[in-house]
């Protein structure tokens, strides 16, 4: 008598969006109570969501929309942009302001 041997099923690839808040939940909970943007900003998980590229841009502008994290020195190494003027640097809520401009900018001029 013969048996077959079944392959154990390969779990679906992640999309990009799961990837993006897979991490984004993993950043969080590791920074979440630290006060330092450089250790923030430094965290595996943080510099894994860089390293995703342009593609992840519009999911941070969304992620920085819903809960106003900390993603300033992401977009910036991702796009090069600096929309915060220097005046409201440090104004948390005036940054987020100028991120989500920038991008539905972006949005209107039919980049990503």
């Amino acid at each position: 008598m013969s048996t077959t041997r079944t392959q154990p099923h390969e779990p679906a690839a992640e999309t990009l969006e799961e990837k993006f808040h897979r991490l984004a939940e993993t950043w969080q909970n590791a920074v979440a109570h630290l006060s330092s943007s450089s250790k923030r900003d430094n965290h595996p998980a943080y510099r894994e969501i860089i390293a995703l590229g342009p593609p992840v841009v519009p999911l941070l502008l969304r992620d920085l929309e819903r809960t106003s994290r900390h993603w300033f020195a992401a977009l910036t190494a991702i796009t090069n942009a600096q929309p915060v003027p220097s005046e409201h640097a440090g104004n948390f809520p005036k940054m987020v302001q100028a991120w989500l401009e920038w991008g539905k900018k972006q949005d209107s001029d039919g980049r990503p």
